[in-house]
């Protein structure tokens, strides 16, 4: 199929066409998933405008559609909601747990949004940390046979296994995407479950995701990575309360994000370039970004501290002194800006506007891996090297 048939935009999230394959992985088609999906019948846009995201992520006739443009867009509304969605259960300077309002969601299940933070690292390697497969092979004991079954119009067919000792191992069948953030400093993961019948279930248990997005965004100095999970799944473990499950969540995610800190200290220890980097903006853009846009906010408050000194000195006069107005500079600052995007928007577009620019070292600390691609897994301790 043509890219230009593939490539759509949600929000401000690009498809990437390729897919996983952007990541570093290779595919490893399966025969009977290409013949069953040929026999699905992708449900048109219009047919799914008047049912909700939940509504449709609950039904099990979802498990045969291919993720679209109007399904990520509800997403979104989902993952940008406030406090008056999302209460939060715990949070401090390295995580953010929250937790949906509506406990009876997806059956009960936890759906819960986490937020972490990995300092001195990119955005590209965070990415890297959660979807390159044979990199997340060495350290990542928890996870493996990862497979990616079939490619069709911008969504990857993904299959994996998850080992919960002394319970019996866990696998994923999903369908999965890849989206890129319109200014170069993100990317973004969204999966859920697929139908059975393109791989029929192993010896494993076969869990339900019922939805899993991560954000990654690079922070606006270039030197610090905030990523987001809103997940929802079911592991099939009949004899444990769900409420347990959700009270272990903000201690696993804990774990998860020490343990993406300590690879990404790794990965700069040993200059290692990941595949992804070219999918974001090359860090020195980010940082001269960020520093054009401190100066300009910077700018904006000398010019106001000037206004107000000025004013003090001469209450009775009645007109602004410089000819300027709190008005006035927010709509200078606005067109600043907006110049500013427009040449990251050209740095994206030119050549050597991509890759993995130096970076600094990571803060070290102990990890253990709590976290599946495209799920969160909060219910056992696992293992990394």
């Amino acid at each position: 199929m043509a890219l230009a048939e593939e490539t759509w935009q949600a929000g401000p999230w690009q498809l990437v066409p390729d897919g996983l394959s952007a990541i570093g992985n290779e595919r490893t088609p399966g025969r009977m998933a290409e013949e069953t999906f040929a026999s699905f019948q992708t449900t048109c846009e219009s047919e799914e405008d008047n049912v909700d995201l939940i509504t449709r992520l609950s039904s099990s006739s979802s498990a045969t559609r291919l993720i679209t443009q109007h399904e990520v867009e509800q997403l979104l509304w989902l993952t940008d909601a406030g406090d008056e969605v999302w209460e939060t259960i715990q949070s401090d300077d390295l995580t953010h747990v929250r937790r949906h309002r509506d406990r009876s969601l997806f059956g009960g299940s936890a759906f819960v949004k986490l937020t972490g933070r990995v300092a001195n690292a990119t955005a590209a390697q965070v990415a890297h940390c959660h979807m390159h497969f044979a990199d997340r092979a060495g350290w990542d004991k928890q996870m493996d046979g990862f497979k990616i079954l079939h490619h069709e119009k911008g969504n990857d067919l993904l299959y994996s296994v998850i080992h919960a000792p002394p319970l019996a191992d866990r696998d994923f069948l999903m369908h999965h995407t890849v989206f890129r953030h319109e200014s170069g400093r993100g990317l973004m993961f969204y999966s859920r479950s697929a139908d059975d019948s393109l791989y029929p279930p192993t010896r494993a248990v076969r869990a339900k995701q019922y939805v899993a997005a991560h954000q990654i965004m690079q922070d606006a100095d270039g030197r610090g990575v905030t990523f987001t999970t809103t997940t929802a799944m079911d592991p099939y473990i009949p004899f444990l309360p769900r409420w347990i499950m959700s009270l272990l969540v903000p201690s696993e995610f804990r774990r998860w994000v020490h343990a993406v800190d300590r690879r990404c200290k790794e990965l700069n220890r040993d200059g290692i370039k990941v595949p992804c980097s070219p999918l974001f903006l090359a860090e020195p853009e980010l940082r001269s970004a960020a520093t054009v846009a401190s100066g300009l906010l910077q700018e904006v408050e000398v010019r106001k501290d000037s206004l107000k000194s000025l004013a003090t000195c001469d209450d009775s006069t009645d007109s602004d002194p410089v000819g300027y107005l709190d008005s006035d500079l927010a709509s200078d600052t606005a067109v600043s800006l907006g110049a500013l995007r427009g040449a990251e928007s050209q740095r994206e577009s030119s050549p050597g506007g991509s890759g993995l620019g130096e970076t600094s070292p990571i803060l070290e600390d102990d990890a253990i891996v709590t976290a599946a691609p495209g799920s969160f897994w909060g219910c056992a301790p696992c293992r990394c090297a």
